[in-house]
């Protein structure tokens, strides 16, 4: 017998959960249900699977107690709730004797999801770049290692570490990450990862006009779970809005690429005549003034001349159709000059290739999730004017990546370490959601605790040569903030 049910999020999300049964009457210890929330409020999906045949409550108690409470309504503390919710789960389990279960949970709220799992269940994470097992089972047989080919490595699947309602202490596997429109979460019992990690499934989301929940039918016909012992329990949140794909005209696009090279033509070109007189700037959150930075013009690369070849936006430009474009700038695009080069922290990947004279960039090239929260993207800072147009210009560099606006940037430096990291620590999650954080000191800030996946990116920047240097922010200020505005600190940060 098969159950499905399933619900459809046109905001931000998609959430789909199904139980699948095998052909044993006797195995049929598994469980799977969720719930939609309307934002602000969380939704959720989870799994579970018994851990004695016997049982036949665990799973159950489990699913519904996590169901029940995000169906009461949680819009703040969501990573806190689903936890209590399973340890609510464990706690009911215990109290009525049971042998318990293994589970695992996804919670989602805009672009944020939360996950718990425990016991043999797994979360894998689909994007363009493949699959990626997130978080994997708790059972003897992963903690040692032990290879599929061995011939105890299904008893030992079995043999847990630590799962729901069990008399060791222990707690489940919790984190949180960010859910972009071409990534899907999902979430197996054991005997549905079993085949997915040793047959030719293959785990994808081709063909976006499928439903979640039809996609998720798919993948229990390609693993035969109908035809296994004890089927499987499967759930998903997906980034993919009700599963079809949104079409752009020509005359978008047309008119996108046109503002894209007017960008690019006004901050890498630099159009502006040596002889124009170059006024004083100021900072665009305060009256603050801002170091003034003048940059070097040719004076053989003016339109028309021979050496403009060279910049290769001009080789299919008329001239006249330039000294236009100039002549309208004001009217379109404000004069950046005096923010250049903005600040920007990369983490991960190899040497930026963009425009020194625009961009000054500080490298993070080892990233360590353990210590740092980040998700790859593009950081800006909305309703600062120059950050905005120059994350469109990276985009054009870096087009796998989204662009996230947040409400400021704060850089820590060593200076600050001690003031920052209690202000840090008591923000509230709503407030975190829209901050970003970069550290460049010598001495840990946070330790990796648990408060930084509250921030959408809390990462490291270049912590040897600027650690010297006075920290602060740029975007909007806060009760509180133990720093000042800088124009020396990030405005943009790049996470491959």
């Amino acid at each position: 017998m098969k159950r499905q049910s399933t619900t459809e999020l046109d905001t931000d999300c998609s959430v789909a959960w199904q139980l699948q049964n095998g052909r044993s009457r006797i195995q049929r210890g598994l469980a799977a249900d969720g719930f939609r929330g309307d934002y602000p409020y969380a939704g959720v999906t989870v799994v579970a699977e018994n851990r004695d045949p016997e049982d036949n409550s665990s799973a159950l108690i489990t699913v519904e107690t996590v169901r029940d409470v995000f169906a009461e309504g949680v819009a703040f503390g969501v990573e806190d709730a689903l936890l209590d919710s399973m340890l609510e789960a464990a706690d009911i389990i215990r109290g009525k004797n049971l042998s318990g279960c293994s589970a695992a949970a996804i919670a989602f709220s805009g672009t944020h999801i939360w996950y718990a799992i425990t016991g043999n269940c797994r979360l894998y994470r689909i994007d363009s770049d493949g699959v990626d097992c997130i978080v994997r089972d708790q059972s003897v047989a992963n903690q040692v290692s032990m290879s599929a080919d061995h011939p105890d490595y299904y008893k030992k699947i079995r043999d847990l570490k630590w799962w729901l309602g069990g008399t060791e202490t222990g707690r489940p596997v919790c984190g949180h990450a960010r859910i972009k429109q071409d990534t899907t979460y999902v979430i197996l019992t054991a005997s549905g990862w079993i085949q997915l990690e040793n047959s030719a499934v293959v785990l994808h989301r081709k063909g976006k006009n499928k439903t979640l929940a039809g996609w998720l039918s798919s993948v229990s016909r390609e693993m035969k779970l109908a035809y296994r012992r004890q089927g499987g329990a499967l759930g998903a949140v997906s980034g993919l809005k009700g599963g079809s794909g949104r079409v752009i005209s020509w005359k978008a696009w047309l008119s996108v690429a046109s503002f894209l090279g007017l960008i690019g033509f006004f901050v890498f070109a630099n159009p502006f005549s040596s002889n124009r007189h170059i006024e004083e700037k100021t900072d665009l959150f305060s009256a603050d003034t801002v170091e003034e930075i003048v940059q070097p013009i040719l004076a053989d690369t003016v339109p028309g001349s021979d050496t403009s070849a060279e910049n290769g936006i001009f080789d299919f430009v008329p001239d006249s159709l330039l000294l236009t474009a100039e002549e309208r700038v004001e009217d379109v695009i404000p004069d950046l000059t005096a923010d250049l080069p903005l600040q920007i922290a990369q983490v991960g990947g190899t040497v930026p290739f963009l425009n020194p004279d625009s961009f000054a960039v500080s490298l993070n090239f080892e990233p360590d999730i353990q210590w740092e929260n980040f998700s790859p993207g593009i950081y800006s800072i909305r309703g600062d004017t120059a950050s905005s147009i120059l994350a469109e210009v990276v985009s054009s560099a870096y087009p796998g990546l989204e662009i996230v606006q947040l409400n400021r940037i704060i850089t820590v430096r060593e200076s600050g370490v001690a003031e920052s990291a209690r202000w840090l620590s008591s923000l509230s999650s709503e407030i975190a959601d829209s901050t970003g954080v970069v550290v460049e000191t010598r001495s840990s800030v946070a330790g990796g605790a648990e408060w930084i996946r509250n921030y959408p990116v809390f990462v490291n920047g270049n912590r040897s040569d600027r650690a010297g240097e006075a920290g602060g922010f740029m975007g909007d200020s806060l009760p509180g903030l133990p720093s000042l505005r800088n124009s020396r600190c990030y405005r943009l940060i790049i996470v491959l």
